[in-house]
């Protein structure tokens, strides 16, 4: 019995560069939810940035696993939480100032509602910023590693993919200690070694006293792979990579086509009905053209795709008082980050 659905964000769950996920989303998660199955984002993002791309329905984001695994969240209170090693940043760093095209991010341990910068170590302002809008972080150039702690730290070259995939490998060399894992183009994680979603999700599990093959897991990327070897009902949408996706059990249909929340609104079916999502019953399963599609308000059926403010009305109009309140707050070492 699935008691457990993760999912990954970019490229997933939302188009990457998405700012929010759609109206059918946050409606099927819900469904989902009063069925009774737990749902969890499993992402690279921290905390502060659900809230926003849930639209502030809690019931979508207050059990999580962030920042790639180095916190897990449940119910809003933070229960696990590994913050990087400043040895090896430093070493990171040494090692990309002597590179082109090539510098060390790093998000700050502390950073109310993510309003704080995220230094961009040694790199040009256009390159920081270019990074900044494509993957959605506020960008800082830094002459040098500032003297703080640190909950993630990436590794951005505006290089070529020859130039990317060497410099990967020369980290790896120099820092064994750690995981060098690529979740966006030209964009490469580094975990300290043993920390990753699939670590997170067991001591998730623990704290909901629920087994690996009672829960469901959706991604795309490598930083997915973990969890993927894991969890026996993983899924890749369909614009996986080709390790992912080799990775996977089941596949559904794109992130464009929505193929992650289909499966969603498949998994609450089957959980009311005691059968079996459709997705699991063949090899390989697209949304069917004649699926479907969400109820939608008339005033909004033929404007293509919905804004960010008519989708926020949806959402009242339908959850009442529960939506357009106080945004909820994730507790422990997070406590104010939203």
């Amino acid at each position: 019995m699935i008691k457990l659905v993760l999912s990954d964000m970019d490229g997933t769950l939302l188009p990457k560069g998405g700012a929010h996920v759609s109206y059918r989303t946050v409606t099927a998660i819900r469904e989902l939810v009063e069925a009774g199955v737990r749902f969890a984002p499993a992402t690279g993002r921290q905390a502060y940035e659900l809230d926003e791309r849930f639209f502030g329905v809690r019931e979508c984001y207050q059990t999580a696993i962030t920042a790639n695994g180095k916190r897990v969240y449940v119910d809003g209170e933070l229960r696990y939480e590994v913050l990087m090693d400043r040895d090896v940043l430093l070493r990171v760093e040494k090692a990309l100032s002597e590179v082109p095209n090539a510098f060390l991010i790093v998000e700050p341990a502390v950073n109310d509602k993510g309003m704080r910068p995220w230094p961009c170590v040694g790199a040009r302002k256009g390159d920081a910023e270019w990074f900044g809008r494509t993957v959605g972080f506020p960008a800082e150039v830094a002459d040098s590693l500032p003297d703080e702690e640190f909950i993630s730290a990436e590794v951005a070259c505006a290089g070529s993919d020859e130039q990317y995939e060497e410099l990967i490998d020369q980290l790896r060399a120099l820092a064994p200690e750690c995981d060098f894992v690529t979740s966006q183009t030209h964009w490469c994680d580094i975990l300290p070694k043993g920390s990753n979603k699939g670590t997170a999700l067991m001591a998730l599990l623990e704290e909901l006293g629920i087994g690996v093959d009672e829960a469901v897991f959706f991604g795309d990327m490598e930083n997915d792979l973990a969890l993927m070897e894991l969890v026996p009902d993983s899924v890749a949408v369909a614009n996986a990579t080709p390790a992912a996706a080799e990775a996977a059990r089941w596949h559904v249909g794109d992130v464009a086509d929505e193929g992650a929340t289909v499966a969603i609104e498949q998994i609450t079916e089957a959980v009311k009905t005691g059968g079996t999502p459709t997705f699991m019953l063949q090899e390989s399963w697209m949304p069917a053209e004649a699926e479907a599609e969400p109820e939608v308000d008339e005033a909004y059926e033929d404007e293509g795709p919905l804004s960010s403010e008519a989708i926020r009305a949806l959402l009242a109009a339908k959850l009442g008082p529960e939506f357009g309140g106080e945004a909820g707050t994730v507790g422990g070492a997070g406590a104010d980050a939203l």
